[in-house]
């Protein structure tokens, strides 16, 4: 869809809030994800360095120790100090994937992981959960360790696991719905978003049944739906919402059926008259509560970019009249 037609959806120029230079990590990501600039672009290698110096990824990535770990390393999914919070985190809020104190994190994250088989565990002694395995390989894709011997084994466990209603059963029951855990379904797809579709293709049945399981009871709209799925935010780190599994719908290339243009309709309706939207719920490491969103404006803008042409199509026009 051309910048163009999906930029009339919106209320307002979020660009100045998008892009301003105080957190870099946002601004490469949005030049990347939204506007299509190429990685190697100048503008995307600048912001992307400046993101070791300045904003909220850099803020954390300051606070590591200089092992590479948060925290303890026995202690790595200590909630939320932990390292393998730390990661997920820095993944999700820009950090440059080749910041040197990044890599020395994912290393020694996958050095401490357990168990040594499988999916991971968020703590020695427990049983591996598909939602935190999905969160970890995510971040560590992200950070150019898709391929690792490791997250290539807890892949393939997540991909043969038995699951509940088309997606993963998890042991925390908070996260259930109808059998089936949300967290891992919208965390996987953001593993498999990190993938070329080169990379992706072997794994096309993951994706099938993550993306199912979002919309088979048509991405919750109507019914009982997850807790705090209409509550926007970013990071999410063991939890999702409604704006997150489009958003990830989105980057994996999933057509634009019913639940999905319905879904666009309400997150457009949230938005601001400068077309932005609001951190609507305090998570770790994330932006005020109650006010505009970097974050989550661009999660919003990705899903409008994706899905607005044919929002207009179906509604028979070239705006949303959100």
């Amino acid at each position: 869809m051309s910048e163009a037609a999906w930029w009339r959806h919106l209320r307002g120029d979020p660009t100045g809030f998008l892009l301003g230079d105080d957190e870099p990590g946002v601004v490469w990501r949005a030049l990347t994800t939204l506007l299509g600039r190429p990685p190697d672009s100048p503008a995307v290698v600048r912001a992307r360095l400046a993101a070791r110096e300045t904003g909220t990824a850099a803020g954390l990535l300051a606070e590591q120790n200089p092992f590479g770990y948060w925290g303890s390393p026995v202690a790595y999914g200590a909630r939320w100090g932990g390292t393998a919070w730390h990661v997920i985190a820095l993944a999700a809020l820009g950090a440059d994937p080749e910041d040197p104190r990044a890599e020395r994190a994912a290393e020694k994250l996958l050095e401490s992981l357990q168990p040594r088989a499988g999916g991971f565990s968020a703590s020695r002694g427990r049983p591996p959960s598909a939602c935190f395995t999905a969160e970890a390989c995510a971040a560590l894709a992200r950070f150019g360790f898709a391929h690792h011997p490791r997250v290539r084994e807890a892949v393939a466990w997540l991909a043969e696991r038995n699951g509940g209603t088309g997606g993963w059963s998890c042991p925390e029951l908070r996260h259930l719905v109808a059998g089936a855990c949300p967290v891992a379904c919208v965390a996987a797809l953001r593993f498999l978003a990190e993938l070329t579709p080169e990379e992706r293709a072997p794994l096309a049945g993951m994706a099938k049944r993550a993306a199912g399981a979002l919309m088979e009871p048509g991405l919750w709209l109507e019914g009982n739906a997850p807790r705090g799925w209409w509550a926007f935010a970013h990071p999410n780190l063991g939890r999702t919402d409604l704006l997150d599994a489009l958003f990830v719908l989105a980057r994996n290339g999933w057509p634009a059926e019913p639940p999905v243009l319905r879904a666009l309709l309400g997150v457009l309706a949230r938005q601001d008259g400068s077309g932005r939207w609001s951190q609507q719920q305090a998570v770790p490491f994330g932006e005020p509560a109650g006010e505009p969103s970097r974050w989550v404006t661009l999660k919003a803008l990705v899903s409008v970019a994706a899905y607005g042409e044919a929002l207009a199509v179906h509604r028979g026009g070239d705006a949303c009249g959100a």
